[in-house]
């Protein structure tokens, strides 16, 4: 949707207070640290969100109400996102999804994760088979899958471009978001804008203990796993997405209509519709 210069204005304005509204969190101990998160809704089936590399749990703040509607949800800021602090102290992003899941009371649920949050949620369900009833990977980013030298460029641009204050002309990256998602687009940018630790929380992961890389061990996992991909998503992600649907036994693949990197911001109504219809699926 294209917006008047006018209109433009008062919606940067508007996304902004939106952006920076601090929300009720609630903290869990994790090792060396603590993890804000949030939960809400009722019922014998669970979902944790896992957010991308990029924002932090706000990016699921469309998705989190229709979810929460029919489902315990929890959402937590990783290492240095949102309102977690950044990591002082060694520590695996494995054993903080448990923590988490045992602060809000969760015994087991499905994991719904986004790019590098769904390389978490891949790691858990290796790691903890019995808490994972289900993984739905959006747009993801296994550890052991190599980048392409195109993708490795294209990140080097971002990084340079968000480094230097240049978020809006960051966000015009035309596989985060389709080139009609204005309003999305002004979306990230604010949230970028209002959480500046967010740009800076890839340095937590200088105290991450890495495990082994997923890909080699795609095959052990059990649980139902539904893979969904941007129709306009990068071919890096494309192919892995592919590729990890190949390896997971019974893995579903489904592309996203007219929806990039982030389609639960752009398309937040389908997204709940197929997370949510995979999770009661799994009931039978």
């Amino acid at each position: 949707m294209r917006l008047s210069t006018p209109v433009r204005a008062i919606a940067a304005g508007c996304l902004l207070l939106w952006a920076g509204a601090v929300r009720a969190q609630t903290f869990a101990e994790a090792e060396g640290g603590k993890i804000a998160y949030e939960a809400c809704g009722s019922g014998d089936r669970a979902i944790i969100l896992l957010h991308d590399g990029i924002l932090h749990s706000a990016a699921y703040d469309d998705v989190w109400p229709k979810l929460c509607e029919r489902f315990r949800v929890v959402r937590y800021d990783r290492r240095g996102y949102g309102q977690t602090p950044a990591a002082t102290a060694p520590f695996a992003s494995v054993d903080d999804v448990a923590a988490v899941m045992k602060a809000a009371g969760v015994q087991h649920a499905t994991l719904v994760g986004s790019s590098s949050g769904s390389g978490i949620a891949v790691d858990f369900a290796l790691a903890h088979p019995e808490a994972v009833d289900g993984l739905v990977l959006a747009g993801p980013w296994i550890s052991g899958f190599k980048p392409s030298a195109g993708f490795i460029a294209r990140s080097l641009k971002l990084v340079a471009l968000i480094k230097t204050g240049h978020i809006e002309a960051a966000v015009k990256d035309p596989y985060i978001l389709t080139r009609s998602a204005d309003v999305e687009r002004a979306r990230v940018a604010a949230l970028l804008r209002a959480n500046p630790q967010n740009l800076n929380g890839g340095a937590s992961a200088k105290q991450e203990r890495a495990g082994p890389d997923a890909k080699d061990h795609l095959g052990e996992i059990r649980a139902p796993t539904l893979i969904l991909v941007g129709e306009v998503d990068i071919g890096d992600v494309k192919d892995q997405a592919q590729a990890a649907a190949t390896a997971i036994p019974g893995a579903r693949l489904e592309i996203v209509p007219a929806s990039g990197h982030f389609m639960y911001l752009e398309r937040p109504d389908d997204f709940a519709q197929r997370v949510g219809g995979f999770v009661e699926a799994e009931k039978k």
